[in-house]
């Protein structure tokens, strides 16, 4: 009988041995955020909605060389049912909904007995955007992309396709590679990406596209950065398009000041010159151009910075009450298109002033309020679809739990 047990307690531990070998570690992280949006266009469309989003990275980690990574939004609009299925669901009374977006499922490896880094899933994927943020593509799609670095110089190709439809004719893959090389001072980013596009994807108008750009970051002197972005794109068969745009920032005790500028070259009478994009929401000057909201509350109004140029007078990082600081921003906006189309696609008539503050108290480590301001008077050319509109309001208030 103790033959059996000593036989029974080797075996327990050669398997807890073996399982403890193989087990993962989880890790998790996000933020929990909910709060109140008012949005007012010339007091003729109003937006008056409580919201929350609840997002979770979850990575299983199985050593330095192997991990995996999912990650889930839930979205819900207080009142809101949607059918209970699919986005915003789930906010009704009752409070039931079919509502979890996966936002990424990836898995990360090493190539045995090298640096190259492997990544493939549902992931995300931005070119680089020194100034704030890439004007072409920064989402999450499905996509292989490999890195690695030497000294100073890492390197980064990648294949991702954005659309399939079963058909090569309804079919969009892109192929790029990214080079950056630090040189202590001054960082060099020169990337180059092509898409191979089906004529009934409905992406890029169905037609090749290709786009060569640079993002440099520079700090020549203690406190000062300095950052550039340089773009060409170009659809095949149609003039090519260019975006530009600069930054100027010098850090202080109490904020850290900035001049933002940015040109992107609109539509002439043809409808061509303006360059292509995939998204183009993710270079984000102001509030309501681009991604540009604090927190899940309305932006991206105007919608992106291409076919527009601005000029940005900024402030960020004030602070003169503990746990408190501000961001403060005054732009002037305009449009470089031929013909107008709406109030997002801007003709060179077509301009605006916007005004954007931004207050965020630091209650606990992790626990945020937010106060996010915005006010924009309009100058539309008289035959715009939006020539009536004078001025937009938006105002929200939140809090976010980072975890």
């Amino acid at each position: 009988m103790k033959r059996i047990i000593v036989l029974a307690l080797a075996a327990c531990m050669v398997l807890g041995a073996a399982l403890g070998a193989s087990a993962a570690e989880f890790k998790a992280s996000g933020y929990l955020y909910a709060g109140y949006d008012y949005l007012n266009v010339d007091n003729s469309s109003r937006k008056n909605d409580f919201s929350q989003r609840f997002r979770s990275q979850i990575d299983i980690i199985s050593s330095e060389s192997l991990s995996g990574t999912v990650f889930f939004e839930i979205d819900q609009t207080w009142g809101q049912a949607n059918g209970k299925v699919g986005n915003n669901s789930g906010g009704q009374l009752g409070a039931d909904g079919v509502n979890i977006e996966t936002k990424r499922a990836y898995m990360t490896f090493m190539v045995p007995s090298t640096t190259v880094q492997v990544r493939a899933g549902i992931q995300g994927l931005a070119l680089p955007g020194a100034v704030a943020g890439s004007p072409v593509i920064n989402h999450d799609v499905a996509a292989i992309v490999a890195s690695t670095s030497y000294d100073n110089v890492g390197v980064t190709a990648f294949f991702a396709r954005p659309y399939d439809a079963d058909s090569a004719e309804t079919t969009t893959d892109l192929f790029g590679a990214i080079v950056s090389a630090d040189f202590d001072v001054v960082t060099v980013s020169p990337y180059f990406m092509f898409s191979n596009n089906g004529n009934n994807s409905g992406a890029l108008l169905g037609k090749e596209a290709q786009w060569y750009g640079v993002a440099v970051d520079a700090a020549p002197i203690e406190n000062l950065t300095l950052a550039f972005d340089g773009i060409y794109g170009k659809l095949d068969t149609m003039d090519a398009g260019y975006f530009l745009a600069g930054k100027a920032a010098y850090a202080m005790d109490f904020a850290v000041p900035a001049f933002l500028a940015w040109y992107g070259s609109g539509n002439d009478s043809d409808n061509e010159g303006r360059m292509p994009t995939l998204e183009g929401l993710d270079f984000v000057p102001t509030t309501l151009v681009g991604f540009g909201a604090a927190a899940t509350s309305s932006d991206a109004l105007f919608g992106s910075a291409i076919g527009k140029w601005g000029v940005s007078l900024q402030a960020a990082e004030i602070s003169f009450i503990e746990k408190v600081s501000h961001i403060v921003r005054a732009t002037y906006i305009r449009g470089t298109n031929d013909n107008a189309g709406n109030i997002e696609n801007w003709s060179d008539d077509d301009s605006a002033v916007e005004v954007d503050f931004v207050t965020t108290y630091a209650m606990y480590d992790n626990l945020d309020l937010i106060v996010d301001l915005a006010y924009a008077a309009t100058d539309f050319e008289n035959d715009s679809a939006v020539s009536s509109t004078d001025d937009v309001f938006k105002a929200a208030i939140g809090a976010k739990y980072n975890f």
